[in-house]
């Protein structure tokens, strides 16, 4: 997915993206994670796509815990963008 059309799709979802720049340097790195092959990560990422309304805050309040503040739909962004890469990674 190139950039325009990735800021496109986060922008016409969300009210408050996050940066342009920073969008896409996520998803760069969420493929780059991908493509390494890491297993445990990418098992992370396919149980963190399916995280509920309440998973979710819990890790929030995780991430808080540990020094990164994040607005609701802050985790909800980075976790479209791990979707997102993972359906591009995807040949067909």
């Amino acid at each position: 997915m190139d950039k325009e059309k990735l800021l496109k799709t986060v922008k016409s979802i969300y009210d408050w993206p996050i940066e342009d720049d920073k969008i896409f340097e996520v998803f760069q790195n969420f493929k780059e994670i991908m493509r390494s092959g890491d297993k445990e990560t990418i098992s992370f990422f396919e149980t963190m796509i399916r995280f509920d309304k309440k998973q979710r805050m819990k890790y929030r309040n995780h991430l808080a815990s540990i020094g990164y503040e994040l607005r609701p739909n802050e985790l909800d962004q980075y976790i479209l963008l791990i979707i997102l890469a993972m359906l591009d990674m995807v040949e067909v």
